[in-house]
């Protein structure tokens, strides 16, 4: 996979509105800020986002469905100071052209009302180059922060492995568990301490794993 972190200019596309635009808070209220978590397609000219909100100045943001001119928004409060708004843009083209590109955008942080930090995941830094060149070429500018391969190892051994998928296949990590750790390891043919000892160790890598790949996709 590879991740391109860019610094989008809407100045250009006058008859598009970003997602943070529809949700009825002013983007510089004191102690507001706004974080797009993830974005999809509805058609060709609409797009559907999340963006998590954080109020840390208590503004009394309002809960609900809010209608605009270029989309709607549903507003609903996670914990203090911390809401989530699900938005739709009815006049979106990048919706489409990352949806198109195969790419995902997994961050966007306004830093204005018209300059945004995007991060961009793709299979490939062509799959990015390609997505990037059809933004230019419709009109939008922007400046590319960084690029980086998020290629991370991680490897289990062969007992490792062998012995996490059959923990896995046999409901040993579903809630509640099919199975436990005595009856596994009379499945495996080992003690309860080696069995504890291995899996422990495979999780631990796998968790390792999603937590550097996870900061290095969000930045």
């Amino acid at each position: 996979m590879h991740c391109y972190k860019i610094l989008l200019d809407r100045t250009g596309n006058v008859n598009e509105h970003p997602c943070h635009s529809i949700i009825p808070v002013e983007f510089e209220t004191e102690g507001v800020s706004m974080q797009i978590l993830t974005c999809s397609m509805l058609n060709q000219s609409t797009g559907y986002s999340i963006i998590k909100i954080v109020d840390e100045k208590d503004n009394n943001i309002k809960e609900g469905f809010h209608e605009a001119e270029f989309g709607e928004c549903t507003i609903n409060k996670l914990f203090s100071k911390c809401y989530l708004a699900m938005v739709i843009n009815k006049n979106c083209l990048l919706s489409k052209l990352i949806n198109e590109s195969g790419c995902f955008l997994t961050s966007a942080i306004p830093k204005t009302d018209t300059l945004i930090e995007w991060t961009l995941v793709g299979s490939s830094s062509k799959a990015l180059h390609n997505l990037t060149n059809n933004m230019k070429e419709n009109g939008y500018k922007f400046e590319l922060i960084s690029s980086e391969n998020l290629f991370i190892k991680t490897t289990l051994t062969p007992k490792q492995e062998q012995y996490f998928n059959i923990a896995m296949n046999l409901g040993y990590y579903d809630i509640p568990k099919k199975i436990d750790l005595n009856e596994l390891c009379c499945i495996l043919g080992c003690s309860k301490s080696t069995l504890n000892v291995v899996l422990r160790t495979a999780e631990k890598k796998i968790f390792e794993y999603y937590r550097i790949a996870s900061s290095k996709i969000r930045f």
